[in-house]
């Protein structure tokens, strides 16, 4: 994805949240937002799953 293809969105998090996703990206020697991106990406892959499970 080009980076003009990137659209800012401003997030606001509990403190607790942001640390967490902080000391998590520095784990995986990613950014905060390559973390957040990951993170909601797995989040739409498994509620998919979920789906899919619960309609089998």
């Amino acid at each position: 994805m080009k980076k003009r293809d990137i659209v800012p969105f401003g997030l606001r998090l509990q403190p607790p949240l942001k640390e967490r996703a902080k000391r998590e990206a520095e784990l995986n020697r990613h950014s905060m937002n390559t973390e957040f991106e990951l993170l909601i990406e797995d989040g739409f892959k498994w509620r998919e799953m979920q789906k899919k499970q619960a309609n089998a």
